[in-house]
């Protein structure tokens, strides 16, 4: 019996709704072996915080993988495949020796790159050390974070070094949030501001700052090679026009500006209030794993508090799954209440989308691209760098007075808007100490030309 819609049924169609829905899995299956998940192995990723790495094992998965890190008692941080490779005990319960992690089971010891130290119980002159050689992964530590490269050796990338990771007199205080549910409807958020005007703004009540809640002009940019996608998003309030960008950095590297930014003053490219990773844990599973940036270029209102930040907390409401009851998340839905129930993976052809979700369109298509090149033997492009060796990024703000009538008309903000990120573009490989002066010189004489 077929449950077709006739075409005369408009209302209370909820029947003709009712088809099994598959997901993307190109897209949204990231183990060993799948497309996606032989991608996201091309790159480094937070896997941890490195408070949580205590004088004992923490058993971690990453894209599927079940796996062990620890810290040595000479100071050396290791990841290891969780089952040790002589019968299959978990390392979780092994012991930190001076070189290494020892299983508990039989005692084999394990250097943090794999190799076999000791097989106590074994013969003096057992082979096993040289024939046998355990699953290990590189790690970096950086500035609270615990960094992982889980891909072929032979292709390991130089460290994603970003030039946010090194701004004077930022306080970056790491934070890592878990989400049950797949990565990529938590990582493509950046890419809709829109839901900033009614998740955060209008629905309930202003999350940040009530000038969210003025619906922007949006135009999104794809980044050289196609490594990335900046966006701009602009709005007038008051007699302020108020352009802001955001980017996103494949994988999964995303860098909102001031999430606490007031536009209440002239102010020249402030920079990110968040760099973060949406890292997959499995097809159902993520984290946000991130730095939250403190400084006094930045939320000027003092409406943050780094106290708040940390293991499954952040300083703005409706990040987490612990903060609030089911009751308080229904009255005041967030970030965390939206991509959690589009369900474990969401089904994109269940989807109606219109034109304010332009920038997810563009994130799935280069994502799609990137892992198709992979499948051919093309690996990832990698971001050009600076004087510096750091990676130029877009996020900021841009605000300016305009009291004029002309910066009321929407095709005036559209210009200006492409113009200030055209500017931003440009300016990217300055230093920072030269960039935001040169960016309100630019700015200054856009609004010269524009009559304002």
């Amino acid at each position: 019996m077929s449950n077709t819609k006739p075409k005369s049924v408009m209302g209370f169609s909820g029947y003709y709704r009712t088809t099994t829905l598959t997901d993307d899995q190109e897209l949204t299956r990231v183990g060993p072996g799948t497309p996606c998940g032989e991608y996201m192995r091309r790159f480094w990723w937070p896997v941890a915080m490195v408070e949580q790495v205590t004088d004992l094992p923490l058993l971690i998965k990453v894209l599927g993988e079940e796996l062990v890190l620890f810290r040595d008692l000479s100071g050396r941080l290791g990841l290891l495949h969780k089952h040790c490779s002589h019968r299959r005990a978990s390392l979780e319960y092994g012991i930190p020796a001076e070189h290494g992690i020892r299983c508990c089971y039989h005692g084999w010891l394990f250097d943090i790159d794999g190799r076999i130290l000791e097989v106590p119980g074994e013969p003096e002159n057992s082979t096993i050390p040289q024939r046998v050689c355990h699953g290990a992964y590189p790690v970096i530590e950086h500035k609270g974070l615990v960094f992982a490269y889980l891909g072929p050796p032979e292709q390991k990338p130089p460290f994603l070094h970003l030039d946010t990771m090194s701004i004077t007199d930022h306080d970056m205080v790491p934070y890592a949030i878990d989400y049950p549910c797949n990565w990529l409807q938590v990582a493509e958020n950046p890419m809709d501001p829109f839901h900033s005007v009614f998740l955060h703004t209008r629905t309930t009540r202003a999350h940040f700052n009530p000038a969210w809640g003025t619906l922007p002009i949006v135009e999104w940019h794809p980044m050289k090679d196609d490594v990335g996608i900046f966006l701009t998003n602009a709005r007038r309030w008051k007699d302020y026009m108020w352009v802001r960008t955001a980017e996103i950095l494949l994988p999964a590297t995303a860098q909102p500006p001031d999430i606490y930014q007031n536009p209440d003053r002239e102010k020249f490219f402030p920079r990110v209030g968040i760099t973060k990773w949406t890292l997959p844990v499995d097809d159902t599973h993520c984290k946000i794993i991130a730095w939250r940036h403190f400084g006094d270029d930045l939320d000027l209102d003092e409406k943050g508090n780094r106290n708040n930040v940390g293991l499954n907390k952040v300083d703005f409401i409706g990040q987490t799954g612990v903060e609030r009851n089911y009751e308080e998340g229904q009255r005041m839905p967030g970030d965390y209440e939206a991509q959690v129930s589009q369900g474990m993976i969401a089904a994109h052809e269940a989807e109606h989308r219109g034109n304010t979700d332009g920038g997810v369109a563009r994130y799935r298509r280069m994502l799609r691209q990137a892992i198709r090149q992979l499948q051919d033997g093309i690996e990832p492009t990698r971001p050009d760098v600076n004087a510096d060796g750091h990676i130029p990024t877009m996020a900021g703000d841009v605000i300016v007075h305009c009291p004029g009538n002309e910066a009321d008309h929407l095709d005036w903000q559209g210009k200006f808007a492409n113009l200030v990120g055209q500017i931003v573009s440009e300016t990217k490989f300055l230093a920072a100490s030269e960039r935001s002066h040169e960016i309100e010189l630019r700015v200054k004489s856009v609004l010269t030309g524009l009559n304002l």
